[in-house]
């Protein structure tokens, strides 16, 4: 059997009627994608009852959430771009309720993975087991904070993109 590719390059028409688009060169929003692939990623793992993979999905979105909220930034550390925000005064900062639960939420992920080595691997970069710390995860729960998180970030960067 000869190995044929999954993947097509940019410069070939597929022919695949459910081809999954990669590339964020032809995005409307590559940002505002990515954010949305993330968020159907971790609702589909936390829906399916898988784990590990679940919480690194959430973590990741709530980076990717940060870093478009903050503009071009670098780094993993979610803690920083929280304080980031924080002294900017922005918006995520204010007294609503929800979002209130969701810089909670981003806060409970950087407790549990302050480097973004845990979820990820089946041990962290010190070796320890990943995710040692965290017995579970209530799916419900998880599924509403991750649901906030991904609306409270959609509708900021609607709003921007609508003012700009």
């Amino acid at each position: 059997m000869t190995y044929q590719s999954p993947f097509g390059d940019m410069d070939t028409d597929h022919e695949w009627p459910d081809a999954m688009c990669l590339s964020r060169v032809n995005c409307a929003d590559a940002s505002e994608e990515t954010i949305g692939e993330f968020f159907k990623g971790a609702i589909a793992l936390i829906d399916a009852g898988i784990p590990q993979p679940a919480f690194f999905l959430a973590r990741q979105l709530a980076e990717l959430s940060l870093k478009a909220l903050l503009g071009p930034v670098k780094g993993h550390d979610l803690g920083t771009l929280l304080r980031q925000l924080e002294e900017a005064d922005d918006d995520l900062f204010a007294a609503s309720d929800d979002q209130r639960l969701v810089v909670e939420f981003i806060r409970d992920l950087y407790r549990r993975d302050p480097i973004g080595d845990e979820g990820r691997y089946p041990t962290n970069t010190k070796g320890a087991p990943s995710l040692a710390a965290v017995c579970c995860a209530n799916p419900p729960l998880f599924r509403k904070y991750v649901n906030l998180l991904f609306s409270y970030t959609q509708g900021r960067i609607s709003s921007a993109a609508q003012t700009a």
